[in-house]
């Protein structure tokens, strides 16, 4: 299903965890420390947070791969 090179661990994972962190960040962390009730009804923003923790990833994972590969001589896209 994934290449051993493009796979699950090298960005999809560090994605949903970015985006997990992020939402908890953003969600409770800031309204607990300003002193702001939490409400649950910010759990729609989590399928937006990790959407974005994979976007963020994968362009992170494209442009050092690029770079990486530049840098010992291979061809790049």
């Amino acid at each position: 299903m994934f290449d051993t090179s493009f796979g699950l661990k090298t960005w999809i994972y560090p994605g949903l965890i970015w985006g997990v962190i992020m939402f908890l960040a953003i969600s409770f962390l800031l309204p607990l420390m300003e002193g702001e009730l939490i409400v649950w009804e910010k759990l729609y923003a989590l399928p937006i947070w990790l959407i974005g923790g994979l976007v963020f990833q994968y362009l992170q994972f494209k442009r050092l791969g690029k770079k990486g590969r530049r840098e010992i001589g291979e061809k790049t896209d």
